[in-house]
């Protein structure tokens, strides 16, 4: 099973699974490790796939060699060669708020206050930062039951990052022995892959980056067994080349 499909039940958009029925990005037979540049280059190379207010695009593109012909359409076959690598998360106040506070119920109400005191990563998963007396006095939140939800969910996301460090390979098509291929628009690949192939040409050879809601989201990816593959709310970086 393919990691970056989404067919063993979720992906990307049910988010558990990603290239589920051709058999590529799923785990690898042993986890390695890759020495990153930091996630978000300042380079005007990198390219924004999403239109966003924030100040990186959700999905984004660095063009490592041009390709030739035209952009596939919805319904085109493309086949690619393909190595996912878990990256740092470095999450905005507005990434925060729009990738993983929005995934945790009953939570809509606080986005102002997220916004507000700027609660970006780095102050999301110190804990000694966001403790319950900041949720109660700073975020002004009442109920202690809900405090404490957002408190286990940060810790949760801070043990994922030293469980699951970056840097991490989780899948390869070299590994593998086999490309991931599939329809463009055919709900088979994660959102951050099938817009990204939209902008590739055959021969292009690309790194792709994606926040969670447009890679494994609040899931992540598991094997069939349960194995952790991805971590809940990951930011994976793929480095793709378009073959056909």
């Amino acid at each position: 099973m393919n990691s970056l499909s989404m067919v063993q039940r979720p992906l990307i958009a049910t988010v558990i699974v990603l290239f589920a029925s051709c058999g590529a990005f799923a785990p690898s037979k042993s986890l390695t490790y890759q020495h990153l540049t930091p996630l978000y280059a300042s380079s005007e190379d990198w390219i924004p796939l999403v239109e966003s207010s924030n100040r990186v695009s959700p999905v984004q593109k660095l063009i490592l060699e041009e390709g030739e012909g035209e952009f596939p359409s919805d319904g085109c076959s493309v086949e690619l060669e393909y190595t996912g690598t878990l990256v740092s998360q470095d999450w905005s106040d507005l990434d925060v708020v729009e990738c993983w506070l929005s995934k945790i119920q009953g939570c809509d109400h606080l986005v102002p206050s997220f916004l507000e005191n700027n609660i970006d990563f780095t102050m999301l998963t110190n804990e000694n930062v966001f403790t319950d007396e900041y949720c109660v006095s700073t975020l002004g939140i009442s109920n202690k039951i809900q405090a404490k939800k957002l408190i286990m969910a940060a810790k949760r996301i801070r043990q994922s990052q030293a469980e699951y460090p970056p840097g991490t390979v989780f899948d390869s098509s070299k590994e593998r022995g086999k490309n991931f291929s599939f329809d463009v628009g055919g709900g088979k690949a994660i959102k951050g892959i099938d817009l990204a192939v939209r902008e590739m040409r055959v021969g292009e050879h690309a790194y792709i980056v994606c926040r969670s809601d447009y890679a494994y989201d609040s899931e992540g990816l598991r094997s069939i067994k349960g194995d952790v593959i991805v971590p809940p709310f990951a930011t994976i970086k793929l480095e793709l080349k378009r073959i056909r």
